[in-house]
């Protein structure tokens, strides 16, 4: 529908808002693991492979025929019956990640808010919003997080330019070459942060202007991936690598004393309530990328029971495949990196070079 068309540039900014909601979750706490006080060098490290998805997803995007995006692309790199096959597996996926982010989301709230809250209350409210937010207009919510990416880089810009009156350099050096081995492990939670990306490829079939978007695109993710860098490197000087370890979320930690005399004087509670837009933008993300998946099989018709069995699939991840908060913090941080980079880097990239080679072979 003409009337439901999008724009890179509101793709870009829902991405941006949406990576925020894991990003404070997952950074700096997985790189420092492995990388110590060279853990903020892991954003520059994953710079080349996430160039390179950027590439698989523009050949992919400019190659799916019209209306389709991600998944008739995929159809075109893997033959019909194998596209299915691979889009089976980002809807189920999808549908994990919502349910287990839902509720990742809603435990991070109760955390450093309402502690004796019951967090199923919580759940319900999110996903409900969610399923609200998933029964309307793509074009709709893509400007509502064109919103929400202002007013959450406002913030973020805020909270790290104030953050560096806390800060002791010494955190950060000496940063010696047998240190640089752990900075490039750390890319792989960076790469499966940037993972959930995929997801936003899959309104690529509602996109106008496709082919003349690549620069955009390479622009944010050099934008991504420098930002990225300096929000670890401000927050690892603030603590230490070896405080960092022992934290939840270390960036919510940096601004808790920060003030703003006349005008706020706890910082944290603003950033803390700006971040539930985040929340929404990634959980509409991956509601919408779920919901494409189904359209695409249909035909490109959407229908009223989709956003319903997805909503429904959602929650029954969210409350029954994780028993406790213990084993959903190792899933979130663990296995969702590792799943993120196979379907989120990985199988692109394979579906950008078969393109390409199928290309080739018809030119010549």
């Amino acid at each position: 529908m003409k009337t439901d068309n999008i724009s890179m540039r509101q793709v870009l900014s829902l991405l941006s808002a949406a990576l925020l909601s894991p990003l404070i979750l997952l950074l700096p706490g997985e790189t420092v693991a492995v990388g110590g006080r060279a853990g903020w060098l892991s954003a520059l490290a994953a710079l080349p492979v996430a160039l390179l998805v950027g590439w698989a997803f523009r050949r992919l995007l400019v190659a799916a025929p019209a209306g389709t995006g991600l998944a008739g692309a995929l159809e075109l790199a893997f033959g019909r019956w194998g596209g299915r096959a691979v889009t089976l597996v980002y809807l189920v996926w999808g549908v994990l990640l919502l349910g287990w982010n839902t509720r990742w989301c809603a435990f991070r709230f109760l955390a450093t808010t309402y502690r004796n809250a019951p967090l199923k209350l919580f759940f319900f409210i999110l996903l409900g919003v969610t399923l609200w937010i998933g029964r309307g207009k793509r074009v709709a919510f893509l400007r509502a997080a064109e919103v929400f990416a202002l007013a959450l880089g406002i913030a973020l810009v805020l909270a790290l330019g104030l953050g560096t009156l806390k800060t002791e350099w010494g955190n950060i050096a000496p940063i010696w070459i047998e240190d640089l081995p752990g900075a490039i492990w750390g890319a792989l939670p960076v790469l499966g942060l940037l993972g959930y990306g995929v997801y936003a490829a899959f309104l690529g079939g509602h996109m106008a202007g496709r082919p003349e978007n690549g620069r955009q695109l390479t622009r944010w993710i050099w934008g991504a991936g420098i930002l990225l860098a300096v929000f670890q490197l401000v927050c690892i000087a603030t603590f230490g690598p070896g405080l960092i370890e022992r934290m939840d979320i270390p960036f919510f930690m940096m601004v808790k004393d920060v003030r703003v005399p006349g005008a706020f004087e706890r910082v944290e509670s603003l950033v803390m309530a700006l971040w539930v837009l985040a929340d929404l933008a990634l959980l509409g993300m991956l509601f919408f990328g779920c919901r494409s998946v189904l359209e695409h099989w249909n035909g490109g018709a959407y229908r009223e029971w989709m956003p319903w069995v997805i909503a429904g699939a959602a929650m029954a991840a969210g409350l029954w495949t994780v028993p406790d908060a213990f084993q959903l913090n190792w899933l979130m941080e663990k296995a969702v990196t590792v799943g993120n980079v196979c379907v989120g880097i990985l199988l692109p990239v394979i579906g950008a070079i078969i393109l390409y080679i199928k290309e080739r072979r018809r030119t010549e």
